[in-house]
Formats: structure tokens, sequence, C-alpha cells
């Protein structure tokens, strides 16, 4: 198993086979790449756009994709998916991060979410495609990051909402047809409670099952803005990192806002002398590669 910092500021803790660095967020916010960091890239999802370009969000019988509609639970304000300037901007700033990073991870490179979007362009791309309204969606999508595909040199990792059944429905995601792109997958895990990790445990099995390319999941740990009683409990991180590993997939990342969270949590982690030993009983080779890596922190902050 690979594990990963995922982190909004160009720092890098030790202990991480690699780190990813959120230079373009959902909020449109943008910061520069580095040359020893993956960047990752909200295509789509992007507050700063819209704000400049309110025509630009996309729209469901819901309403729009606005943050503030809780028909979806929509968080950010989302650009429609076949927007032509938006589109055009975003692969010359992908193309342009791969060749300054280590590679790209995608988020946010869908549709919205279901009904979207029925802008009168989507309308008539739709009507003069002879597709089913579910085949345009994903055709969309799959001939967008075809494209992106051929921008980026290095790997590219797409990152995918935990849902293994209803993706094409909801995103225009077929996993299968992506996997002719993608290096591997990322599953956004991201809670502020891992207090029942059989759930998380069970996500992570589906997706090792379908997916046809390597699997990463996410977890979340202290968030940008967070206090303390925002994070989730350090020894629910650890515990659905090892059920979730048993599960077979490939890696690990957790999400921080800055690198002295993150050692935060690893002192923290450090400190489950108990719970680790427990654990130990969980599984086979990828629980124990969990726990070494705490033993390695262990060593690494001495």
């Amino acid at each position: 198993m690979k594990f990963g910092s995922y982190i909004f500021e160009p720092q890098k803790a030790e202990g991480f086979d690699f780190h990813v660095l959120r230079i373009k967020t959902e909020t449109g916010k943008r910061i520069a790449p580095q040359s020893d960091m993956y960047s990752n890239v909200a295509i789509f999802a992007d507050n700063v756009a819209t704000h400049e370009n309110t025509e630009w969000i996309s729209q469901s019988p819901g309403g729009p994709a606005r943050v503030g509609n809780n028909t979806f639970n929509i968080y950010w304000n989302t650009v429609c998916a076949t927007q032509p300037e938006h589109r055009t901007e975003q692969l010359n700033y992908v193309e342009s991060a791969d060749k300054n990073s280590a590679g790209v991870w995608l988020n946010s490179f869908y549709f919205a979410e279901l009904g979207y979007c029925i802008c009168p362009r989507c309308k008539e791309l739709w009507n003069k495609s002879g597709l089913s309204w579910l085949d345009w969606r994903k055709k969309e999508v799959i001939d967008y990051v075809a494209q992106i595909r051929e921008r980026v040199k290095n790997e590219l990792v797409l990152c995918i909402q935990p849902d293994p059944v209803n993706s094409i429905e909801r995103y225009g995601v077929d996993f299968d047809e992506l996997a002719k792109y993608a290096d591997a997958f990322n599953v956004v895990m991201f809670s502020k409670s891992y207090a029942t990790p059989w759930y998380w445990e069970t996500l992570s099995r589906g997706f090792k099952k379908i997916l046809k390319k390597p699997i990463y999941i996410s977890l979340y740990v202290f968030g940008p803005g967070d206090s303390l009683t925002d994070a989730p409990d350090p020894a629910e991180i650890l515990t659905v990192s090892v059920r979730c590993a048993r599960a077979g997939i490939d890696g690990i990342l957790y999400l921080t806002g800055n690198s002295e969270q993150i050692r935060n949590y690893q002192k923290a982690v450090i400190n489950q002398v108990q719970l680790r030993e427990r654990l130990r009983s969980h599984g086979g080779q990828p629980v124990q590669e969990v726990l070494d890596l705490i033993t390695k922190w262990e060593k690494n902050l001495q």
C-alpha cells in the first residue's frame, strides 16, 4: 500500500510516500503547483468562475447548482459541464499543472448531480446527439476526460464520489470507460465522524471489486477553519484506515489544511498504543502496513 498527504498548503510532512496539493479547490482559489507534489484540480465546481460568469452555473429541474441548493446538497457553485470557455481554460490549466508537478488528480470533472444540466446548450447538444439522456451525459464526461488525458503526460488520477452504484445516473461517471484513461481512482470518503467503520469498509470492498485500476481512498483529518470539535477522532481515523486496508485498497490519503495538522494527527495516533495493538488482529499484510506506518511516524517524530 501507499500512503499520501492531501493538503491545502505547499507543505510536506514526513512519513508519506507522496503528497497531493490542492492547487485549485472547489472555491476557485488557485495556488502554484509544486514539482515534487501531485496537483489536485477541481474542474467544474468553481465559485470564482461562476461569480464572474453567473450564466455558466449548471441548471436542473431542482434549481441551479449553486451553494445553498439543498435539493442535492450542493456545496459549491458548479459550472455546466459543457461550458466551452471553461472547458478550454481548464484543459490549458491542467496541462500547465502537469508540466510543473508530479501529475494530476482531478475532482469535479463530471455533471453536478441528477438532472444536470438542462441549460439551452445542453438541451441542444443532447437532442443533436441522438443518444439517451444518460448515454449523452456519460459521453460528455468520457470525451472531456479523454481530452485531459491527451494533455496530462504524468500520472492521472480521477477522484470520484463514494457511490459505487449510481454514478452514471448522478454524475455521468462510467467507471469502466474512465478506467481507459485513468492511472488510478481516488474515492473521496470525507466525513467528520468515522464512528461506524463498517460502512467505509463496505464501500472500499465494493469499489475494489468494480474498479479496473488501482484504488485509493481519502480520509478527512482536519480541514481549513476546523476546530478540534469539528474534526473526527484520531482513533476513529486509525480504525477506519485498518478496516478499509483489509478490504484490499491500494492506498490511503489523509486530508489536512497544513502540515502541522497532519503532524498533530500523527502524534495522536502514535499515542493510541492499546488501540494499535488491538488492531493487529484485524487482518493480514495490508493491516500490518497501516500499523507499520504509525511505527514509522513514531520513529520520525522522536
